[in-house]
């Protein structure tokens, strides 16, 4: 498991790093329940004016109706941390290769 960051000196609202942590920690049971991966990247990165975390494995990967199951709770409460900071999750894989996360919400 890798981790990068460009937003180390990053002042975010506690209730919003809380959010964060809290997509990331589901990020990781997910591929620790699911994908019989054997690397994760995570990336913590602040693009114009987005902050980015990424998580991606090197698992099975989830299919399109695995990813957009509304009784995947675990995904729909990704999506729903974020709703108040007009943040999205988007969930893309390859079969056989992995799975990527991708969660960004926009700085003030």
């Amino acid at each position: 498991c890798a981790l990068v960051s460009d937003a180390d000196d990053l002042q975010l609202d506690p209730r919003l790093a809380t959010a964060l942590f809290r997509v990331f920690q589901e990020c990781l049971t997910n591929v620790a329940r699911h994908a019989e991966a054997s690397s994760i990247v995570s990336e913590l990165t602040v693009q114009d004016g987005v902050l980015r975390l990424s998580v991606s494995d090197d698992g099975k990967g989830i299919t399109h109706s695995q990813a957009t199951d509304p009784l995947s709770l675990g995904l729909v409460g990704m999506r729903e941390r974020l709703q108040r900071w007009h943040g999205r999750v988007t969930i893309s894989a390859v079969p056989g290769q992995g799975t990527s996360v991708v969660a960004g919400v926009p700085l003030p």
